[in-house]
C-alpha cells in the first residue's frame, strides 16, 4: 500500500513538472503573439495617420477645385452676357 502511494505521489509530481513546462511554453508563445499584435497595431496606427493626411490633402484639393470651377463658371457667364450684349448692340 505504501509503495502504491509513493508511486502515485511520483506520478503526480511528474505530471506537475510536465504541466509547469507546458504552461511555460504556452506563456512564451502567448508573449510572442502579443508582441506581433502590438507591432500590427502600431503599423495600422501609422497607416491610419498617413491616410488621414491624404484625406486632408484631397479635401483641400477638392475645396480649391470647387472654388476654382465656381469662379470659372461665373466668369463664363459674365463673358456670355458681354457676348450677348455685343451681338444685340450690333443688330
Amino acid at each position: 500500500m505504501i509503495l502504491f502511494l509513493i508511486l502515485f505521489i511520483l506520478i503526480l509530481i511528474a505530471l506537475l513538472i510536465i504541466l509547469f513546462f507546458k504552461n511555460k511554453s504556452i506563456k512564451s508563445s502567448h508573449d510572442a503573439t502579443i508582441l506581433k499584435l502590438q507591432e500590427i497595431i502600431n503599423s495600422l496606427y501609422q497607416k491610419q495617420k498617413q491616410l488621414n493626411e491624404k484625406v486632408l490633402i484631397s479635401d483641400e484639393y477638392r475645396s480649391n477645385y470647387t472654388k476654382d470651377m465656381k469662379s470659372l463658371g461665373d466668369e463664363v457667364v459674365e463673358l456670355q452676357k458681354v457676348f450677348i450684349n455685343i451681338i444685340t448692340n450690333k443688330n
